[in-house]
C-alpha cells in the first residue's frame, strides 16, 4: 500500500509529477506500486530498488510488520526473508533502533494523519449515498475539492491521491504558490483536505454523536 506523500516522495526522486507516476507505475487506484511479469516491484532492478531513497513505509519496515489495535496497541512481527533479497537481516539491535535507521517516523505520522481522513471521507460518503470513486469539484472555497485533470491510465481511485494536480488546482483558486518542498507540499495537502471535508460536513450534516461509555463503579 502506498500513499499521496510515499508517491510525491517517489515522484520528486523520478523528476516526474505525482500525475505521471500513478499512470505508469501504480495500480489499484494509485493505492499500490505495480508487479512486472516477473511478480516483482517495478523498482526492483539488478541493482537494487530505484526509489530506495524514498521507498514507501511498507518496504522501510521490511522484515518486519506492523499492525496496531483497536485501543491503539502497536505489535511488530518479523517476515521470513524474500528470494533474491539483498537486505541483512539478524537479531541483534532492538526495533525502535531499527525504526529509526530506516527513518519511519514522518512516515508513521503521515500515515496516521491521511488515515483519519480518509476514514473521515469514508462515512461521510457512506452518509450521502456515493460509492466508489469521488468525483472531485472545483476548489477554491470551503467544501470544494481538486477539479478533476485528465484521465490517465489507471486512474486514481480519488483525486486527492494526486497531490500535484490537487494541490495545483487548490493553489491557484487560492492565490499562492504551489509549496515546493516534500514536507510542506505534504501539511498543504492534508490542509487542504480536511477543508474540503469540514465544508462536505457542514452540507450534510454532522454525524450522529457516539454514546458515551458508562463509568464504572
Amino acid at each position: 500500500m502506498v500513499g499521496p506523500h510515499e508517491v510525491l516522495g517517489m515522484s520528486r526522486l523520478l523528476g516526474i509529477t505525482t500525475t505521471e507516476f500513478l499512470a505508469r507505475h501504480a495500480d489499484n487506484g494509485g493505492t499500490t506500486l505495480r508487479f512486472g511479469a516477473d511478480s516483482r516491484c517495478v523498482f526492483v532492478t539488478p541493482a537494487g530498488c530505484r526509489v530506495h531513497a524514498r521507498r514507501p513505509l511498507v518496504c522501510r519496515l521490511y522484515p518486519l510488520g506492523r499492525a496496531v489495535d483497536e485501543n491503539g496497541v502497536e505489535k511488530f512481527a518479523v517476515f521470513p526473508p524474500q528470494p533474491d533479497c539483498g537486505a541483512e537481516i539478524g537479531t541483534a539491535g532492538t526495533v525502535e533502533a531499527f525504526l529509526g535507521a530506516q527513518g519511519v517516523g514522518p512516515y508513521l505520522d503521515w500515515s496516521r494523519l491521511y488515515g483519519l481522513l480518509y476514514r473521515r471521507m469514508l462515512g461521510l460518503l457512506d452518509r450521502i449515498g456515493i460509492e466508489g470513486r469521488l468525483e472531485a469539484r472545483p476548489a477554491g472555497s470551503p467544501g470544494d475539492g481538486p477539479a478533476d485533470h485528465a484521465p490517465v491510465a489507471a486512474a486514481p481511485l480519488s483525486s486527492w491521491q494526486d497531490i500535484d494536480a490537487s494541490l495545483a488546482d487548490y493553489c491557484a483558486k487560492m492565490g499562492m504558490a504551489v509549496p515546493a518542498g516534500i514536507g510542506q507540499a505534504i501539511e498543504l495537502h492534508l490542509a487542504a483536505m480536511r477543508e474540503w471535508l469540514d465544508g462536505l460536513e457542514g452540507r450534510v450534516g454532522a454525524g450522529p454523536k457516539k454514546p458515551k461509555r458508562e463509568r464504572k463503579a
